[in-house]
């Protein structure tokens, strides 16, 4: 009886997880109008004061995947992925298509890079509550096109997911550009991840890929975060698919990892970790990443042996976040461990109605901690 209603409460039509809207750019080169699909993360018409990611793939059938990864990996607290729209185009387009050999035949013609850029990216973002931060998936040819932007007009995207590209033979003169033109992102921060096989589908590109890899292990910047999986031996077709879902979790590491009080930076001290989280918020992400986390890590690996500082360091967060309820909850957490319950009380009491706008789990969470705090207190004053 209970997994029949477990299993009717979560069978919701997918179409309202994730929506689909389409959108039709006109372009002076098309005699034709070009129609992509935008597939809504679930909560976008909810929450009409949030901004969302973007990720274009130049294939139409990568939509369904896509939008599925996105919504899977989302759904729960944006956990690894945070909620992007999905752009595809609705269907093949020839004149596109035409466009993108005649790129092909002369890559110094940039016109589908500035097509995409002034036309379908504008349009989107133009209608759409985006981020400027944008996601380009593509496999084998489309794969080698990310690539080439990533040369030509890295201002068009942020991160890049690349799963057997098709680079032999200088295709869109990448091999011919690795060297001049990776040494110039160095701009802002920007993510690239390279997966390539052994399938036979893909051999006639291994050695351009390959050489690829080299190129940015030798002339990428620091900048540029790259990360590459050559040896995969699964079936080709299913790269696009694994690569999206290693490369996302890749990316947002460093959004939802905190980092460890024996890292580098954390090892600098306050100033180091607000500073690092700074520099991820304007140069890699351009909206706010948090240093909240990594913060209570390293005020609570001095708990112990400098409990001071580390309340120091937590009294820090509140003043950073003062509308966070864990920001109290912690400190609350780190005096009831020091003995003192009256004060864990009174900033647990603050975390509870800072809670007020969160999901009951939250709520319930927070309200539990104080009960017992104020029960460990009446014990301690009956004794």
């Amino acid at each position: 009886m209970s997994l029949c209603v477990v299993v009717k409460s979560w069978a919701l039509d997918v179409a309202t997880l994730t929506p689909i809207e389409k959108v039709s750019v006109a372009y002076a080169g098309f005699k034709e109008p070009m129609d992509f699909n935008v597939t809504l993360p679930a909560s976008y018409a909810n929450e009409p004061d949030k901004r969302y990611l973007v990720l274009f793939d130049p294939h139409p059938r990568s939509q369904p995947h896509l939008s599925g990864l996105q919504d899977w990996l989302s759904h729960n607290g944006e956990w690894p992925w945070l909620e992007t729209l999905v752009v595809t185009p609705a269907s093949y387009h020839s004149e596109y298509a035409a466009l993108f050999n005649k790129t092909a035949e002369n890559p110094s013609d940039a016109e589908l890079l500035t097509f995409l850029e002034t036309q379908v990216l504008a349009q989107i973002d133009k209608k759409y509550r985006t981020h400027d931060f944008r996601i380009f998936s593509g496999f084998m040819g489309n794969g080698a096109f990310g690539l080439y932007a990533l040369l030509n007009r890295p201002q068009l995207f942020d991160a890049y997911i690349i799963a057997s590209p098709s680079l032999a033979d200088d295709f869109l003169a990448i091999s011919s550009n690795a060297k001049t033109q990776l040494p110039k992102l160095n701009d802002k921060m920007r993510f690239v991840y390279l997966a390539m096989g052994e399938h036979r589908y893909e051999q006639g590109n291994r050695e351009d890929t390959m050489a690829f890899a080299d190129a940015l292990a030798e002339y990428a910047p620091a900048e540029l975060e790259w990360h590459t999986h050559l040896n995969d031996k699964r079936h080709y077709m299913s790269r696009p698919v694994l690569a999206v879902v290693e490369a996302i979790e890749l990316l947002f590491a460093d959004y939802h990892t905190p980092l460890a009080p024996d890292s580098a930076i954390s090892q600098q001290g306050v100033d180091a970790i607000i500073a690092h989280y700074q520099d991820l918020s304007t140069r890699k992400y351009g909206f706010e990443v948090s240093a909240q986390g990594s913060l209570k890590a390293l005020a609570k690996s001095k708990l112990d042996s400098n409990p001071d500082e580390a309340l120091a360091i937590y009294e820090k967060v509140i003043a950073l976040y003062p509308d966070s309820a864990y920001a109290y909850a912690d400190l609350a957490a780190a005096y009831e461990g020091l003995g003192q319950i009256d004060k864990a009380i009174a900033l647990q009491t603050t975390a509870v109605e800072k809670s007020k706008n969160m999901v009951p789990w939250h709520q319930n969470n927070l309200q539990q901690h104080l009960a017992a705090y104020k029960s460990k207190l009446a014990t301690e004053r009956s004794e």
